[in-house]
């Protein structure tokens, strides 16, 4: 053997070696889990989705001896990351590890103690170049420019010698009203906020003035019916100074008893038929009538529009400012949310419609349905609708969720996605 063949096995043993002393190791990940709801914020005056991610990792560690009779112990340690997106194309700009638990005293052969499997996090707020995080029941102030660290809690008391041993240790006690807001462990408020991280005297704002009663036209109080529980549908839209609306023969029947007006001034306690239920649109005749002294509107009869498309489990694309159907430009139109089938290979769609009820664009998404337990939400762009929900597939009897951040075109309903869990775009 050459004398360099000899020096480049010896280098290569002698790294064998340290590993083995020095305890050699692998790891294994779970995929991230989202924790709490995304949240936009704002960097130079451009948009960020930020998520945030809790992520275990098993870590395999060499303890000692060699070849078959080499020694393992297994540590368990839970990952905490923020990441940011461009909600234009769902695509990652940058993460960062924020925290991370687990048993830093591990030894020997036992596995290590498993810490901070119960921690939970969640993004509280913006306040200018500040992102406050809450994690394992503990504040961490967040740079919005690149996720880094600017304060945890004992920076947060180094900065506010008052706050010194006082911060709550309840998740509950935090919140955020343009700063980070904590109910001290000796029940004073502050708010923390600025730049300089420096705490103050919490005075909330005072809470707006209650609305005004809902009074009939003779003045008498109106009795106004409750909400229905989870999402309410909406049905009914003005487009270009004319009424439509989504529902089936049943829903309509229900929504043209309106007797007293009740209906199109609360349109969420018609008829709902549920998950199954196919829509299709109709033209709503809406006359001034008169019972007694009160004066109002109401619905007369809906008549079926002819050619115009239907939708399972339709409803109208709600605007986020003023919770009313979303009115289109250029064309002008309507948004209307569906799904594709009944079953469990059943997708969440958009569908854009013109003034004249044509079917511009219709893009199906890689989500399921929006639940209670998994609800899509949404951002609006100038020229987009930014959607996340999960995914749920039955593979082998065992239902499976991902979930994804999708982008949609509101020009001609190209879709970008991004699946969270195994963090890659969707082809």
């Amino acid at each position: 053997m050459s004398p360099n063949a000899k020096r480049s096995w010896l280098a290569l043993a002698l790294v064998a070696v340290a590993l083995l002393a020095g305890g050699c190791s692998r790891s294994s990940f779970e995929p991230p889990d989202l924790q709490g709801r995304p949240m936009m914020v704002h960097q130079d005056g451009q948009p960020r989705l930020w998520v945030l991610t809790k992520q275990e990792e098993t870590r395999t560690v060499g303890v000692g001896g060699s070849g078959r009779t080499m020694r393992w112990r297994e540590d368990t340690f839970f990952h905490f990351r923020v990441q940011a997106f461009d909600p234009a194309t769902v695509q990652p700009l940058w993460a960062h590890r924020l925290l991370t638990l687990g048993d830093t005293q591990a030894s020997g052969t036992r596995p290590s103690r498993v810490i901070g499997s119960s921690a939970a996090g969640k993004l509280l707020g913006q306040d200018g170049n500040v992102v406050w995080v809450l994690i394992d029941q503990k504040p961490f102030a967040v740079n919005v420019v690149d996720g880094t660290l600017l304060s945890d809690a004992a920076g947060l008391e180094q900065r506010n010698p008052e706050l010194l041993g006082l911060l709550p240790s309840d998740a509950s006690h935090y919140s955020f009203d343009r700063g980070l807001v904590l109910l001290a462990a000796d029940a004073r408020r502050f708010v923390v906020r600025g730049p300089g991280l420096v705490a103050q005297a919490y005075v909330p704002a005072s809470p707006p003035p209650p609305p005004p009663p809902d009074l009939k036209s003779n003045g008498s109080p109106r009795i106004v019916p409750l909400l229905p529980f989870g999402e309410v549908p909406t049905r009914l839209a003005k487009l270009d100074g004319r009424w439509l609306a989504l529902y089936s023969e049943k829903e309509a029947a229900d929504a043209a008893d309106d007797d007293w007006g009740e209906n199109l001034r609360y349109p969420y306690q018609i008829l709902d038929e549920g998950a199954q239920v196919r829509r299709s649109m109709w033209s709503p005749r809406i006359v001034s009538a008169q019972r007694f002294d009160e004066v109002f509107d109401r619905i007369e009869s809906l008549e079926p529009i002819p050619g115009a498309p239907s939708f399972l489990k339709g409803r109208f694309f709600r605007d986020l400012a003023t919770g009313e159907p979303m009115a289109m430009s250029s064309p002008s139109g309507l948004m209307v949310w569906h799904r594709t089938r009944i079953d469990s290979a059943g997708r969440l769609a958009l569908t854009r419609l013109d003034d004249k009820l044509r079917t511009l664009w219709t893009t199906e998404l890689p989500l399921s349905e929006s639940s209670i337990t998994t609800p899509v939400i949404y951002w609006q762009l100038p020229d987009k609708v930014v959607v996340m929900g999960t995914l749920e597939n039955l593979q082998d009897d065992v239902s499976r969720q991902e979930q994804y951040l999708v982008a949609v075109s509101l020009a001609d309903g190209k879709r970008q996605a991004w699946n969270l869990v195994a963090e890659k775009p969707l082809p």
